[in-house]
């Protein structure tokens, strides 16, 4: 996949307003966690656009359901989109 661009995907302050005065941390956290996807997404040639997008769907879905992973230093949160990718990426060639 040439390169995804998490740009439109970006969270700011105000998308996070469920996490009260973290929401400057848990938008940065998240926005990390995107970074690391795309970078994730040159590495396997499964990442189409749509199956990029939606992969970026789920994690925030995740992100809203798991609010403990803002406490995660930044290589965990990296590791954790890391493993998921690797997870769907061992799925999809199964289903090979």
């Amino acid at each position: 996949m040439n390169e995804f661009d998490v740009r439109p995907h970006l969270v700011v302050v105000a998308d996070m307003d469920t996490f009260e005065d973290e929401a400057e941390y848990a938008a940065d956290q998240f926005n990390s966690m995107l970074y690391a996807a795309a970078e994730a997404f040159q590495e396997n040639e499964y990442w189409t656009f749509a199956n990029a997008e939606a992969f970026i769907e789920e994690l925030s879905s995740a992100w809203l359901r798991e609010p403990a992973l803002i406490e995660a230093e930044p290589e965990e949160l990296d590791d954790y989109v890391r493993q998921l990718i690797r997870r769907i990426e061992q799925e999809q060639d199964g289903d090979e």
